[in-house]
């Protein structure tokens, strides 16, 4: 992310951009690896003429046949791509792996286990010495282990536009440090808004308040207690860290989850500046609620209102669920996941997403997860070396390059520069999803996040297919898609 500051009258605003997708280069759209196998597709052909015509021409024809669905592109995804996560939805239907039963209902196990691919999923709690007790959670066939932040940032009302700059400057920079930091697979932050139950406010005011108080004092409190909380909004920010397991080293998930836990000083330290408020690691019965209220919108009152029913990790999915094609049934709730698709073009200012974070009160819940995976410093390298080239032979093998070819040319050599000087190089995506009650309220849902997304300039699309792991891995769980991808992307 490149930044500039805009003149605008006297006071000058910083604007942000140079979010660009990377584009191999190739022939037709093919790609490099698809252009390179038409190349050898052709000359064997050529090379079969002399021998058998016949031959030769059924050889052309099967590799138009599998080139072809390589070179359309629909949503920026190839037509290879589209037909296989069609046919893997089909068969998934057919095995019924689109239904999920937990509890006493079901012929596996008796607890309410996560479904999808946190089913495997672990809980351990590590102390860390400084900030008590942490929970990380494992996910075994990926080996990856995370752990979670709960910030209280305190917003961008009436707050001086300079320090929004500077915050946005210090997240930057941790984003920068999180490319050096050892084993780190992905970064996430979670942003959920849901109706404000009032259980902080009441439990606030019952431990300050002293029985002998004035009347009028006592009535004016419990008035505001039973009145604030009608129309105003929860917002909960999460931010987690997934890590690996070091390589070449024979280490039990305890030993894992210890060493993790004894980086957290480092980057709590780190995203400080960036939120403004106090950050505390996650416990074990803590995120083990933010996940059942997640998949049981219902039960999120009873779990405000008592912290004795937070349940275990074991206990904390869904009774039951069912996936559709474009939407998913859990518990209480039925939910759609949108994913990004084309980062915002131009310059952008700070205060973009906020529209998209705000609360909805349509909503029975929205959840907006922004996810990083950081390069490596040698990785980051390569990457911009080989985006500059590829942009190079794009423009130039038009005889009029478009805007948008040059445009993206000179944002890939700014890129370049920009890393030759020490910065650091993050792909990210967006996820939202929006929790409402019923079916019939999914239309009206998908206006409101459509309206949202167009004020971000983000061009998004429903997970069409994987809404029940696009849902997953909206959570703080440490779920990495692409580990867990079956059709290559």
């Amino acid at each position: 992310m490149s930044t500039g500051v805009r003149d605008q009258g006297a006071e000058p605003q910083r604007t942000y951009g140079n979010w660009r997708l990377g584009r191999g280069a190739g022939l037709f759209g093919l790609g490099p690896a698809g252009s390179i196998g038409g190349l050898l597709v052709m000359a064997l052909a050529a090379a079969m003429m002399p021998f058998s015509t016949l031959a030769a021409a059924i050889t052309a024809l099967v590799a138009v046949m599998v080139l072809v669905p390589l070179a359309i592109r629909v949503n920026g995804r190839t037509g290879f791509q589209v037909v296989s996560a069609r046919v893997a939805w089909w068969m998934a239907r057919a095995r019924r792996h689109h239904v999920y039963v937990s509890g006493v209902a079901s012929r596996v196990s008796s607890a309410h286990q996560l479904p999808g691919v946190l089913a495997r999923s672990e809980m351990y709690e590590v102390e860390t010495g400084r900030s008590g007790l942490v929970a990380v959670v494992v996910v075994p066939q990926s080996r990856h282990y995370t752990v979670t932040l709960r910030c209280a940032p305190e917003g961008m009302d009436l707050v001086d536009q300079a320090v929004v700059d500077a915050r946005v400057g210090h997240l930057a920079g941790w984003l920068s440090v999180l490319s050096r930091e050892p084993q780190l697979v992905q970064a996430q932050v979670t942003i959920e808004t849901t109706p404000d139950p009032g259980t902080r406010l009441a439990a606030e005011v019952a431990a300050t308040s002293r029985p002998d108080a004035p009347t009028l004092a006592l009535q004016v409190l419990d008035d505001v207690v039973r009145s604030y909380p009608a129309g105003s909004a929860t917002v909960d920010t999460l931010v987690s860290l997934t890590y690996s397991a070091p390589p070449g080293r024979a280490m039990s998930h305890e030993d894992v989850c210890r060493e993790v836990a004894a980086r957290l000083p480092h980057l709590h330290a780190g995203l400080t500046g960036a939120t403004g408020a106090g950050i505390v690691p996650m416990s074990a019965s803590g995120l083990a609620k933010v996940v059942r209220a997640a998949y049981d919108p219902a039960a999120a009152l009873d779990l405000a209102r008592d912290p004795q029913l937070a349940p275990d990790w074991p206990q904390a999915g869904p009774v039951a669920t069912r996936e559709s094609w474009d939407f998913y049934r859990h518990d209480s709730g039925v939910s759609r996941t949108w994913c990004m698709v084309e980062a915002p073009r131009g310059v952008v200012y700070s205060r973009l997403f906020s529209r998209l974070t705000d609360p909805d009160p349509q909503l029975l819940r929205k959840r907006v997860s922004l996810v990083y995976r950081p390069y490596s410093p040698g990785e980051a390298a390569r990457l911009v070396e080989a985006d500059k080239r590829d942009a190079r032979f794009l423009a130039g093998k038009k005889h009029r390059p478009s805007a948008r070819d040059l445009t993206d040319l000179a944002a890939a050599e700014q890129a370049a520069e920009e890393e030759a000087t020490g910065a650091g190089v993050v792909r990210f995506t967006v996820l939202v999803t929006a929790t409402v009650a019923d079916e019939e309220s999914l239309d009206e849902a998908t206006g409101i996040i459509r309206a949202r997304a167009g004020e971000a300039r983000l061009v998004m699309r429903p997970m069409y297919g994987c809404q029940a792991a696009g849902f997953a891995a909206g959570l703080p769980a440490g779920v990495v898609l692409p580990v867990h991808a079956t059709i290559p992307f």
